[in-house]
Parts: C-alpha cells; sequence; structure tokens
C-alpha cells in the first residue's frame, strides 16, 4: 500500500492521468511453465502524448507487472523531464552512488604548512597491514618435510 501510494504521488506531481496511458496485455513468456503461456500476465502501457512505450513482464501476477510497468513510466517521465532516458537517469544515479562509496574509503590526508619558501606538503597515514600468510615459511616446510613416512 505504501509504495502504491508513492506511486501515485509521483504520478501527481508529473500531472499524469488515468485517461492518457493505454493499456494492453500480451502472453509473457520465461520462467513458469505452462501458466504463464496460456494466461496474459505481460502488461504494455503507452503514454499518449508522448508516446512512451514500457512494457513489463517481470512477474508471474498481472497485477504487479501492472504496478512495475506504471513505475517504469513515471520513472521515464522523471528522467524526460530532464532531457535523459530512464537508462541514462539509473545509470548516473548509480555512478553517484559508487562515487558516495568510494569516497568514504578514500585515506585522509593531513595538509602541513612550511616556512614561506617551501610548499606545503601532504602527509598520507596509511596503516601497515601485516600479513596472516608467510610464503616463505610455508614453502620451506612444503619443500623440507619428509618425503617417506617412517
Amino acid at each position: 500500500m505504501q509504495k502504491q501510494e508513492e506511486l501515485n504521488e509521483r504520478m501527481q506531481r508529473l500531472r499524469l492521468v488515468e485517461g492518457v496511458i493505454e493499456e494492453s496485455y500480451f502472453k509473457a513468456s520465461g520462467p513458469g511453465g505452462q501458466k504463464t503461456n496460456k494466461t496474459l500476465t505481460g502488461v504494455t502501457l503507452l503514454h499518449r502524448p508522448t508516446g512512451i512505450r514500457v512494457r513489463c513482464q517481470r512477474e508471474r501476477s498481472q497485477g504487479i507487472n501492472r504496478f512495475i510497468a506504471r513505475r517504469l513510466l513515471v520513472e521515464e517521465l522523471e528522467a524526460r523531464e530532464h532531457g535523459k532516458t530512464r537508462h541514462e537517469a539509473k545509470a548516473q544515479r548509480l555512478r553517484e552512488e559508487k562515487d558516495r562509496r568510494r569516497g568514504s574509503r578514500k585515506r585522509t590526508g593531513v595538509v602541513t604548512t612550511a616556512g614561506p619558501t617551501e610548499s606545503p606538503t601532504l602527509l598520507v597515514q596509511v596503516p601497515k597491514q601485516e600479513s596472516c600468510f608467510d610464503f616463505a615459511a610455508a614453502m620451506n616446510a612444503y619443500f623440507l618435510r619428509p618425503l617417506f613416512k617412517t
């Protein structure tokens, strides 16, 4: 119910009404066996003013596919407001998320100021990592082991 309310709010913000959306159904393919081959669970939405067509056959339920298709249509219309497609907007969102995560892992540096003739330097404190596996000791133990049991 909460997701449906959020979708309705987004549709109201875009001034998107059900009357301008043409909805049609088709037989979905893929996993699900005979049930999906017989029933019309796939949904196609056409936004008449812009000509944007969205298809969804992600789930086995027609009702869920209708909801997902409407959400995809709203995402596409929001992205078109900014001059992009929903795929470009999603890629940009993922890039920003990755940059934000990457930024939290960056090492912090301390800038020290030097005298008037010297330029400031950046001191980076890198924690020393201790190796939990000593390769040389393992190789020695392997090659120096007794070959035959006595």
